[in-house]
C-alpha cells in the first residue's frame, strides 16, 4: 500500500517538475491521475495530502488549458473583426468565446449579426440570389480593394464614399450584390463616362446635358446604372462626342441624327480627326443650299445636311440630290452642291 501511495507523490513531483503547455507535462498528468486511483482503489488512508495535491494539480492543468484556449478564441475574434472592419463587435467577444472556442463557430457566429449583414451586404445578397462566384470574404474584401483602384485610378475617389465608411462599404455592395458589375464592366463604363467628361471640349458635355439630360456630375452614376447595358453606354458616349465636336464644326444636330452618325461606330470609339472632316462636309452642304433656299423658302437642316454627307440618311441624300436639280436648272452650271459632297455609309 505505501507503494502506491509513494507512486502517487513521484507522480505529483514529475508533474511539478515539467513546463506548462509541453508534452511531458500532459504525460505526467496522465501518470498522477492512474497513481490517484491506483491509491484509491487500493484503500490507502492517510494520502489525503496526495490526492489533494492530485486534485488540485488536475484542477490547474484543465483551467490552463481552458485559458489558453480562450485566449487563443479571443485572438481570433480580434484579428477577424478588424480585417472586417467590424470592431463595433469587440465588446461581445467575451460572451461569444463563452459559448465556444471553436473557431468555426465563432465565425458562423459572427456571419449571424446584424453588423455582419450589414459590412457584407454585397456578399448576402449574392448568398441569397445562390450566386457563388465569391465565396467567403477574403474574396469579397479583394473585390473591394480592386473597385477602390478602379474609382481612384479614374479620379474619382469620392464617387464610392470616404475609405472605410459604411457609405464606401453600401456603394460596394450595389455594385456587387445588386447591380452585378463585375470590376472589369465597372471600369470599362467608369472609361467610357469619363471619355465625355475628361479631355473634351464643353460643346461635348453641352450635348450630353441636350440630349439626355445627364450632367457630368451624375454621368458616372448614370453609366454605372445596371438597367443600362456596356453597348448602351458607349453609344451614349458616342452620340455626346457626335453632338459635341458637330456644334464646334457650327453644326446643330438632333438626337436622332447624332445617334445615327454614332452608330456608325459599331461598339468602338469614335474616331474624332475622321468625324471632324466629315463635319466640316456638312456644313458645306448646309450652307450651300443657302442661296436656294433665300430664294425659294427650302431648307435642309443641319442633321439633314451632315447625314446626307455620310450615306446615314437616304431620305436627307434624296433631299440633297433633289436640291442640286434644282440649283443646276435654276441658275445652271454645276451645283453648289457637287455630287462628290455625299457618301455612302461608312464607319467612323
Amino acid at each position: 500500500m505505501a507503494d502506491l501511495v509513494q507512486n502517487a507523490l513521484d507522480a505529483w513531483s514529475d508533474f511539478q517538475s515539467f513546463g506548462d503547455g509541453t508534452p511531458e507535462k500532459q504525460a505526467a498528468l496522465v501518470r498522477l491521475e492512474q497513481a490517484n486511483a491506483a491509491r484509491d482503489s487500493g484503500g490507502v488512508s492517510g494520502g489525503g495530502n496526495v490526492q489533494s495535491a492530485g486534485d488540485m494539480a488536475q484542477e490547474s492543468y484543465y483551467n490552463n488549458l481552458r485559458n489558453e484556449e480562450r485566449t487563443s478564441a479571443k485572438a481570433f475574434l480580434n484579428t477577424l473583426l478588424t480585417q472586417y472592419n467590424m470592431q463595433s463587435l469587440a465588446g461581445q467577444i467575451e460572451s461569444l468565446i463563452q459559448q465556444s472556442t471553436n473557431q468555426d463557430f465563432l465565425a458562423e457566429k459572427v456571419r449571424e449579426t446584424a453588423e455582419y449583414k450589414t459590412r457584407f451586404k454585397g456578399l448576402v445578397d449574392l448568398r441569397a440570389r445562390g450566386v457563388t462566384d465569391v465565396q467567403d470574404e477574403g474574396q469579397y474584401l479583394r473585390l473591394e480593394s480592386q473597385y477602390r483602384q478602379v474609382f481612384r485610378e479614374a479620379g474619382l475617389t469620392d464617387y464610392l464614399g470616404a475609405s472605410g465608411s459604411q457609405g464606401e462599404y453600401s456603394s460596394i455592395a450595389d455594385l456587387v450584390g445588386k447591380f452585378s458589375l463585375s470590376v472589369n464592366e465597372v471600369q470599362d463604363r467608369v472609361q467610357d463616362a469619363q471619355r465625355v467628361v475628361r479631355d473634351t471640349p464643353q460643346e461635348v458635355r453641352d450635348s450630353l446635358q441636350r440630349f439626355y439630360n445627364v450632367d457630368p456630375a451624375t454621368l458616372v452614376e448614370y453609366a454605372l446604372d445596371p438597367t443600362r447595358t456596356q453597348n448602351k453606354i458607349n453609344q451614349l458616349a458616342n452620340t455626346a462626342i457626335v453632338g459635341g465636336y458637330a456644334s464646334r464644326a457650327g453644326l446643330n444636330l438632333d438626337v436622332g441624327g447624332a445617334e445615327s452618325i454614332a452608330s456608325l461606330s459599331g461598339s468602338s470609339d469614335i474616331n474624332v480627326e475622321r468625324f471632324t472632316v466629315d463635319a466640316a462636309a456638312g456644313r458645306a452642304i448646309r450652307d450651300s443650299t443657302k442661296r436656294l433656299a433665300n430664294i425659294e423658302k427650302s431648307t435642309l437642316s443641319d442633321t439633314e445636311s451632315l447625314t446626307a454627307s455620310m450615306g446615314v440618311d437616304t431620305e436627307a441624300k434624296k433631299k440633297v440630290t433633289t436640291l442640286q436639280s434644282r440649283e443646276r436648272a435654276r441658275f445652271g452650271g454645276t451645283s453648289a452642291i457637287g455630287s462628290t459632297t455625299l457618301s455612302n455609309a461608312r464607319t467612323i
